[in-house]
């Protein structure tokens, strides 16, 4: 509860200033409990040590004159040398009680009486002092005074206490509110820059230096890599122009089972590349519109071109392809990403098989690529190992499947062999 009350700093400083007020209250309650138990106290034990000096006196007086029964000592205060000699009004608190020290009676006539035993001629004999302590004691108009000058210097230093404390809260909490606000309004903007007030403290401005400082070399790596992309795939065209078209004038003359085999594989290759330059291209288009990239439909089509450009390496194992397509998911990703990564997966899942069967089954939600192979164990599951698989490795689908916010799982089947699947579902 504590932690989710403190836990937005748009409102720290408010509930702090709450808090402080509250705990301000509670601490003047306490002083105000304090001081008047002080003053209640100290009374009492005024009008007791005044009453022992009064027993003193009254002591001297009975042993002068041992046949007096009571006598007055001053305008407050009478003393008597039997229970009996006591005002009715007092004697039924001291009969079958040998001492008795306290106060009775209410404001503005209470009266402290004291009760003891002394010798006089080698007799025993009882003392009692009664005294109007209400004239002595401070009054009720006395009593709220002195109170309120203590409440008041406590009010005035609680308020000082809180103003610094709001003046200082504000000061450390602002600058962060400031940095939060400007995150929050420029996501996805590498251009602008972060500021704090200049009466911010000096570990504000350092940090804010700080985030000006990443975020430029995060939006200099950021069009670094686009430039490299752009330009490496806009020259790596032209070699594939003219390999495809070698490739192409190649086919057309007459040759042995093993040449055409190789020129089978030249335009594989040649495909293959031109496959990985258009998803480049795509990737940085995406990174530079994200919020313009419209969504698409991955149709059945591209599935079966993907499989039927891998069925002569499944042949070679006697693997057969399957294909369960039960809907049709839609993304940001161009056809080019989809073949990367569908490719990828599906030569990984030759690779790690020996026979059997290959099944891709795609929904409105997720693809799954089904294999019968080895399946996973602990030499295999990490991530540094999975770029020993075919192509750009199950390492750069992860790669791509974090650019397009998808979640990719590697998992073991039930029975055979593993399952990856790639979910689409936070793609839009």
């Amino acid at each position: 509860m504590t932690r989710h009350f403190f836990a937005n700093t748009h409102s720290l400083t408010g509930r702090l200033a709450w808090f402080f007020g509250l705990f301000s209250v509670v601490i003047g309650v306490v002083c105000f409990i304090l001081i008047a138990g002080s003053l209640y106290w100290s009374e009492d034990r005024v009008g007791e040590r005044r009453i022992i000096i009064d027993r003193d006196d009254a002591i001297s007086y009975f042993n002068v004159f041992p046949q007096a029964l009571s006598v007055k000592l001053d305008s407050l205060t009478s003393a008597y040398s039997s229970v009996d000699a006591v005002p009715e009004e007092y004697r039924h608190l001291l009969q079958g009680k040998d001492s008795f020290l306290g106060e009775v009676g209410s404001d503005p006539d209470s009266h402290m009486i004291y009760m003891d035993s002394f010798y006089s001629q080698g007799e025993k004999r009882q003392i009692i002092v009664i005294s109007l302590v209400d004239q002595v004691e401070i009054s009720q108009r006395e009593f709220v005074f002195v109170v309120g000058i203590a409440l008041t210097l406590v009010s005035i230093m609680l308020v000082v206490f809180g103003l610094l404390l709001n003046r200082l809260s504000t000061r450390l909490i602002e600058p962060v509110n400031q940095l939060s606000t400007q995150l929050q309004a420029r996501e996805g903007d590498t251009s602008q820059q972060f500021e704090v007030s200049e009466s911010a403290a000096s570990e504000f401005q350092i940090l804010s230096q700080q985030l000006n400082h990443y975020r430029r070399q995060v939006n200099t790596l950021i069009k670094r890599e686009q430039a490299f992309a752009r330009y490496a795939s806009h020259e790596l065209r032209t070699p594939l122009t003219v390999m495809k078209g070698s490739s192409s004038l190649l086919a057309r003359g007459d040759h042995n089972e093993f040449e055409q085999r190789q020129i089978e594989r030249i335009k594989e290759a040649t495909n293959t590349m031109s496959s990985m330059v258009d998803a480049l291209l795509s990737l940085v288009r995406y990174e530079r519109n994200q919020e313009d990239t419209p969504l698409r439909i991955i149709s059945e089509q591209e599935i079966d071109y993907v499989l039927q450009q891998h069925q002569a390496q499944a042949d070679q194992k006697q693997i057969a392809f399957s294909t369960d397509y039960q809907g049709s998911p839609e993304t940001k990703a161009s056809s080019a990403v989809i073949h990367i990564l569908l490719s990828n997966l599906i030569r990984n899942a030759i690779a790690a098989s020996s026979e059997g069967e290959i099944q891709v089954v795609i929904n409105s939600h997720k693809l799954q690529v089904i294999d019968q192979g080895r399946g996973l164990n602990e030499s295999n599951v990490t991530k540094e190992s999975a770029t020993e698989g075919h192509g750009l490795g199950l390492l750069i689908i992860h790669d791509l499947c974090e650019r397009y916010q998808w979640q990719f799982e590697l998992t073991n089947a039930a029975n055979k062999g593993c399952i990856a699947t790639i979910h689409f579902q936070r793609d839009n």
